[in-house]
């Protein structure tokens, strides 16, 4: 891998310059992407299971490697990592990149609108990331190289990640519709719907997942939705009794979410409901999954292990505050913040706390791991590294 050595900023432009194609983000060395050990999009990969792609031996307790101020809130999916950078988005809509030996910004954009609350998409050097607000509604693809946008496409209010299968990606949009785009040029292949939806402004505030050839969404009407990948005909829909805000994720032919009528569910691949758990809370977060776990976590603090067969409880773990991160299983750890302001480590198989870092905000953002390093961020607008490694001084 080829370390980033220098990258271009043009900073400030204003809205009117932003949106007719500019952007404020370029790099002067090709991104070399690595899909075998970099995280280049939500959950990791499209059925976002939330495991570390990182051979590394990670070893509690761990030093704080750097920190950086974004200058903006963080959504509880914003970071992806590719070649030695971090991409971090932020709510105030401006998207950096930032190294990862030196903790140093390498550019930052504010192309995006008045807020973002994706995480980057990276694709080879190109970046895609969607926006919400007042300065427009918008799924963009811009290139790191020349710093120019691609494409941009009109797709309404969005707040969730894009999701990349072959050389297409989906996304959910608030107007509770699923559009997949061609990721080169930005064509629409096709948009869908909820059939038969009673209220229209059902919205889907989460990212599609997908497995095999289905796209799984659940809304706030509280149905889970799947989809069928090549065509985006609905092929069914379960009911919950309340909204769904968190993400799908799917391993061995299931998947799993919870609802925030207080129940965790496990559904097969054609709708059918293989167990549900009543743990009393709502969810924000997905699941990762460890041996014969599923391990998820809800706003009530608690991060839960369940059985992934039967989701009889195996262990719990209490936080001080409410938790919307999903959790990153790395090995045998698992990595997870809470509102109680800590970032932990815990052992994945008995939930035992391991380590903790006690940040200056709270910390809703999901955990990213890329080789040697360790991200998260919190409500303080700070993005946090740490590492079994140590930062060397400078001299």
């Amino acid at each position: 891998m080829k370390r980033i050595r220098s990258i271009a900023v043009y900073l400030s432009l204003i809205s009117s310059v932003i949106f007719s194609g500019c952007f404020s983000l370029s790099i002067d060395k090709r991104v070399e992407v690595n899909p075998e050990e970099d995280w280049l999009m939500i959950g990791g990969n499209p059925q976002k299971t939330n495991v570390s792609r990182s051979d590394s031996l990670l070893n509690p307790p761990f030093n704080l490697y750097w920190q950086y101020d974004v200058d903006g809130g963080l959504a509880k999916n914003c970071i992806s990592v590719s070649d030695a950078i971090v991409f971090v988005n932020t709510l105030n809509g401006e998207s950096y990149a930032l190294d990862i030996f030196s903790g140093k910004s390498l550019g930052r954009t504010s192309a995006m609108g008045s807020s973002s609350y994706s995480t980057p998409l990276i694709d080879n050097n190109n970046i895609i990331v969607t926006s919400s607000g007042i300065k427009g509604n918008m799924i963009f693809s811009y290139n790191l190289i020349s710093g120019i946008e691609k494409w941009k496409r009109n797709i309404g209010s969005v707040e969730s990640s894009p999701v990349m299968v072959g050389e297409d990606l989906l996304v959910c949009s608030v107007n509770n519709k699923i559009y997949r785009l061609n990721s080169k040029t930005g064509y629409i292949v096709w948009v869908t719907r909820p059939r038969n939806e009673r209220f229209p402004q059902y919205s889907f505030y989460n990212s599609p997942t997908v497995y095999g050839d289905q796209v799984f969404a659940g809304n706030n009407g509280g149905s889970m939705f799947a989809f069928d990948l090549n065509n985006g005909r609905e092929l069914w829909k379960y009911k919950t009794g309340f909204s769904i805000s968190c993400d799908v994720s799917a391993k061995d032919g299931k998947i799993y979410f919870g609802s925030d009528d207080g129940n965790f569910y496990c559904l097969d691949t054609a709708g059918i409901l293989v167990w549900k758990k009543d743990l009393r809370t709502k969810f924000q977060a997905a699941s990762t999954f460890y041996k014969d776990l599923v391990i998820t976590a809800g706003i009530d603090g608690n991060v839960y292990a369940m059985n992934s067969q039967n989701g009889d409880p195996v262990w719990t773990f209490k936080t001080k505050g409410a938790v919307w991160a999903t959790p990153l299983l790395h090995k045998d750890l698992i990595f997870i913040g809470s509102y109680d302001r800590r970032f932990y480590c815990l052992d994945a198989g008995s939930g035992k706390e391991l380590w903790n870092y006690l940040c200056e905000g709270r910390v809703r953002t999901s955990a990213v791991v890329w080789k040697d390093y360790i991200f998260t961020a919190s409500d303080d607008k700070y993005v946090y590294c740490f590492s079994n490694k140590e930062m060397k001084k400078e001299k």
